[in-house]
Order: C-alpha cells, then structure tokens, then sequence
C-alpha cells in the first residue's frame, strides 16, 4: 500500500536492502530508511542545476590531481538498514573499492553534498546530518539552494562541527580539496540560483 502524503512518501511495508536493490530503476527514486521506502521529491531545475556544476567543478578538479571519484546521486549503503542516494558522493582514491560493483558505495563516502530545498531541508539538516555522522563520513557539505549558502561540516568524535560557511558571493575553499576554492555565485552564472524556489 503507498500512502499520498505531503513529502515524502513512504511505502507501508518492511523492506530489506536486498529486496531495495532490486527495484527497477526510477523514476520514482527512493531511499531505504529503516526497512521503509521513502520516495525522493523530484528536484527542479535550480537544484540539478547547482549539482551539475558542483559535479563539473569538483569532477575536474579530482581528474586532474587523481585523488578519487566524485558522482551525482548514486545509492550509498550507510548500514544493512540504510540506504541514501545523495546529491554527490565522492571517495578518495584508497576508497574506490567501495564502489567496485558499480551499483552502489558499500560504506561511507568521504565527502557528501547535499542541496537544500524547501521541502528537504528539515531532513537534510538534522536526520541526515545525524545518519551521515553516525555512519563515519568524515565531511558533509549542505548548499541552500535558495541563497547558495554552503556549509562545511567535519566530522570529529563529538559530532560533526561547522569547518566554515561561505554566502554566496564568498569564497569556499573545501578542507578536504588544498588548492580548490570558488565562489557560488561564480559557479552559477550572472544569473545564478539565488531565487525562490518552489518544491
């Protein structure tokens, strides 16, 4: 039984990540939360648009110093019971063999991204936070799509700590890349993303 709420969906039954792996592939997409399915809000265009040129920026930066793989919403096994599809996931080099199977990263990822929208962003910013930490990704970035704010978390012993923040017209230059900096705006174009969104 699928029960229509606001957002998100979830679909009323226990399902194991075996059983979640061999769904066919989306549209819809979900994630697995707990033995439940929940159905992923279909993004719009503000928000492909921010993770497509995060994706290019740091796909190309990653290429060339040869430090690991980045990809834009893949399946990431967090624990037997938890499975998320991020925005981006990236792993360093020593880390690729998480990815071996080409289906989806067996572990935590060493960088996730996700991009804030109105109706995620409760979850983005608390329950995934604290499912991200739990499970040992040692950094998480949050972009709000409406002011490009983006935020830099770390993950430490005592939780994960705010690394630095930058508005969208400041410069962002990620821990985890030495030599990366840029600014949202710029990434977005004159136009850029700074606008209301609505989900």
């Amino acid at each position: 039984m699928v029960t229509r709420a606001a957002t998100p969906t979830i679909i009323e039954r226990r399902w194991t990540a075996a059983e979640y792996l061999r769904l066919p592939e989306g549209p819809p997409y979900y994630e697995l939360e707990d033995g439940e399915l929940i159905e992923m809000v279909r993004p719009r265009g503000t928000h492909q648009k921010i993770i497509g040129r995060l994706f290019a920026l740091l796909d190309e930066f990653i290429e060339r110093g040869k430090i690991g793989g980045v990809w834009p919403e893949v399946a990431v096994q967090l624990s037997p019971t938890r499975i998320y599809i991020p925005d981006l996931s990236f792993l360093l080099t020593e880390n690729l063999n998480r990815f071996e199977e080409d289906v989806l990263i067996q572990g935590p990822p060493d960088l996730v991204v996700e991009v804030i929208s109105p109706s995620t962003a409760s979850r983005d910013r608390s329950h995934k936070l604290r499912t991200y930490r739990a499970a040992g990704v040692p950094w998480y970035w949050l972009v709000e799509s409406d002011t490009l704010l983006i935020t830099e978390y770390r993950h430490t012993p005592d939780g994960y700590l705010v690394n630095q923040t930058a508005a969208a017209t400041d410069e962002f230059a990620p821990a985890l890349f030495p030599g990366l900096a840029f600014r949202m705006a710029d990434l977005l174009g004159p136009t850029g993303a700074v606008e209301e969104v609505q989900e």
